[in-house]
């Protein structure tokens, strides 16, 4: 993915744990910088070493020369990844991944990690083709799959919303239908305590 929605950092910032992160999907450098500029809201003492890994050749040249990962790489998932990581971060990924290599993927993604796996995807089915970037037209930003809560409950990661508008929920169809495009700003804070209204959700897992 090329970039994630803002209502996401408040969320994922805080739950990064460790020296080393692998930014999975890296895109546009989203996650890098931020780490790097607001690593004290993970409770760091420094800014952690971010590694980079995208599907799209553009964004690892982008991501290169932005100076804020320590190395960047061209790879499709699932391959295999050399080395670990204390926080392994893939958000907005696993819907860009085949639906029948959504659980390879995910195994491979906690074999890597030495502390703590966090997935964001759509709370929602949400299937379409590759689009415009900035960077040119990317094939890989088409969602292929849909991974729902309990899958990732099932798996043993705590999900918690993030975002309002789950189009697919009555009470979302309903508060947008009576508050237009004020609902999406009056009741971001719904998906914390009703995460099936959430446009996305936030799955975290300790794996040691």
């Amino acid at each position: 993915m090329s970039s994630s929605p803002c209502y996401l950092d408040e969320i994922v910032i805080p739950l990064v744990k460790g020296e080393a992160v692998l930014d999975v999907g890296c895109g546009y450098g989203r996650w890098a910088h931020l780490l790097k500029s607001n690593y004290w809201e993970a409770n760091m003492a420094q800014p952690p070493t971010i590694d980079g890994v995208d599907a799209f050749g553009p964004n690892v040249e982008h991501c290169r020369a932005s100076g804020v990962y320590r190395r960047v790489w061209e790879q499709l998932l699932p391959g295999e990844l050399h080395g670990t990581w204390d926080t392994v971060l893939a958000c907005e990924i696993i819907e860009h991944i085949p639906q029948e290599s959504v659980e390879e993927t995910l195994d491979l993604l906690e074999s890597v990690a030495r502390r703590r796996v966090i997935i964001s995807t759509p709370n929602y089915h949400y299937l379409r083709d590759g689009a415009d970037t900035v960077l040119g037209f990317n094939d890989h930003e088409a969602h292929l799959s849909y991974s729902p809560r309990s899958f990732f409950r099932q798996r043993g990661y705590t999900v918690v919303g993030a975002g309002f508008g789950n189009p697919n929920h009555w009470l979302v169809r309903l508060l947008v239908r009576l508050f237009q495009h004020r609902a999406k700003f009056g009741f971001q804070s719904l998906p914390v305590f009703w995460p099936a209204t959430a446009a996305c959700i936030v799955a975290f897992k300790n794996v040691n």
